[in-house]
């Protein structure tokens, strides 16, 4: 099989995907060799919490060790996590990439399908996916101490 073939079947499915890219963050750092802090909060669409939103948090210049990922729950809340086995990220700020995908028709993707072979969408704006113009930022641990809001539109400027 082809390079070319084995990258199109690794992205079938967002799962692998999303794998790939937490495989990309991870670098050769393991999980112990940075200490984490709480990285907790809710997302928001038009200020109404939104389920299943995947969250991406790249590291920004001065930040030790990798990013983390999130996925909200029904009421929005998320907790980022560095691996399996390690709530919180290290601390730092962060430029935050996020992506809820859906069929076409905006239904969930049904449970066992590969999203791609079943023609999955992205139902956020793009913007807030694209690593170059997502203007989504965090500073983890909150200077409050509190979760950390993320309020997500439908029509961004």
């Amino acid at each position: 099989m082809s390079h070319r073939g084995l990258i199109v079947r690794l992205f079938k499915s967002w799962p692998a995907a999303m794998a790939i890219t937490c495989a990309i963050l991870a670098g050769c750092e393991t999980a112990g060799s940075v200490d984490t802090v709480p990285a907790t909060g809710v997302v928001t669409l038009d200020g109404k919490p939104i389920a299943g939103v995947s969250m991406t948090l790249v590291p920004q210049e001065g930040v030790k060790g990798r990013g983390g990922y999130a996925v909200t729950g029904e009421d929005g809340s998320y907790s980022f996590q560095v691996d399996p086995e390690t709530q919180g990220v290290p601390a730092g700020y962060y430029r935050v990439l996020l992506q809820k995908y859906a069929m076409p028709d905006g239904s969930p993707i049904p449970q066992g399908a590969s999203a791609a072979d079943a023609g999955m969408i992205n139902v956020l704006p793009p913007v807030y996916s694209n690593p170059e113009e997502s203007q989504v930022w965090v500073t983890f641990p909150s200077a409050d101490g509190q979760g950390i809001p993320i309020d997500l539109k439908s029509r961004p400027r």
